[in-house]
């Protein structure tokens, strides 16, 4: 994604930090997801007792490089707000904004309907094998 953050709405921005990882910039963006046809509606259509996400302690695995998995939740376990990880209960909280994304997506929605919205022809495309540019390899970890 490339914007220009002088013409941003502060609304949508923040600067945040997470204690071990240093300053972050936090950009709320809208991207428009065409339904075309009911094929793609079944694949939008997920609820958050479909998603899982692995719960991992980051101040033990990241410095160590382990990929160890504590558990294995759905997003409505942890929009709950508390979850059990080994037989203890454990707070949750998220790092966006359901409220924020709703905000978003009606605005977008409002500039689709206006005829506001425009899709464009990339600014930069990105890069094939041959374009020379290189990079680090990522180390994979198995998930245990």
């Amino acid at each position: 994604v490339i914007g220009d953050l002088k013409k941003m709405s502060p609304e949508w921005l923040r600067g945040t930090t997470l204690r071990g990882y240093g300053v972050n910039l936090t950009v709320g963006i809208g991207l428009p997801i065409p339904i075309l046809n009911e094929e793609i509606v079944q694949w939008t259509a997920v609820r958050d007792e479909e998603i899982y996400a692995q719960i991992i302690d980051y101040s033990d695995a990241y410095p160590k490089g382990k990929s160890d998995s504590l558990a294995e939740v759905n997003y409505a376990q942890l929009k709950s707000g508390k979850i059990t990880i080994q037989g203890k209960g454990v707070p949750t909280a998220s790092f966006s904004s359901y409220a924020k994304a709703r905000k978003i997506a009606g605005i977008l929605k409002n500039w689709i309907k206006k005829g506001e919205f425009f899709l464009t022809e990339p600014v930069e495309l990105l890069p094939s094998v041959d374009s020379g540019i290189t990079f680090k390899p990522l180390r994979e970890r198995k998930i245990r």
